[in-house]
């Protein structure tokens, strides 16, 4: 049984590094490597950031109905491969999603279950230097981005929960709290329930 956690934000609001403390504190949660056409950053590997292509290769891949959803973001494609949702057995697997906004949404609309979490900055000046200090941005590049940050910031409205990114050992603290009380829901513990229904027959 998938429990699906959708973590999305606007470029360079923290979403790998959260999720990277979040995968060492909890090796039983399943990370979704999504697809990309885009060059690998700085200490980016194969198979465990992302999975590096060509535009051609994902365009056979799209062709072969590969991916739950895919977008074309700026000049690169992104796609969450359909294999991560596969699971054997009633055990609950959580797998958390990095994604932008409108891979994010995209995603929900065809899996209302998952939970999504927007990461939010303090502030736009904050994001700027953030990406700034990231190295794979030039400044014109940044300041081509504030239309698109825009209808970001307003798809980032529609998640379940928003967390602001100020403090990165409390936001990590936040979501966890988040994606552990998840597995708690009825609709998860209703097998024992139904036991416990059938001890009264």
């Amino acid at each position: 049984m998938i429990n699906g956690v959708i973590i999305g934000g606007c470029s360079g609001v923290g979403k790998s590094t959260i999720i990277r403390r979040l995968l060492k504190a909890h090796p039983e949660f399943r990370f979704s490597v999504s697809w990309t056409t885009r060059q690998p950053r700085p200490g980016e590997e194969e198979g465990v950031h992302y999975h590096f292509t060509t535009a051609e290769e994902f365009e056979r891949l799209i062709e072969e109905k590969y991916f739950l959803e895919w977008e074309k973001v700026y000049q690169d494609y992104y796609g969450t491969p359909r294999e991560v949702l596969e699971s054997d057995g009633d055990e609950i697997i959580i797998v958390i999603f990095e994604l932008d906004t409108r891979g994010a949404i995209n995603l929900k609309e065809k899996y209302p279950q998952f939970t999504t979490i927007a990461l939010l900055p303090p502030s736009i000046e904050d994001l700027r230097k953030r990406m700034a200090h990231r190295g794979s941005e030039t400044e014109e590049t940044i300041n081509s981005r504030q239309a698109y940050l825009q209808k970001e910031l307003q798809r980032l409205l529609t998640f379940d929960f928003a967390l602001i990114n100020e403090n990165l050992d409390e936001t990590v603290s936040r979501a966890e709290r988040i994606i552990l009380s998840l597995n708690n829901r009825t609709k998860f513990i209703a097998p024992h329930i139904e036991k416990l229904l059938d001890a009264l027959k």
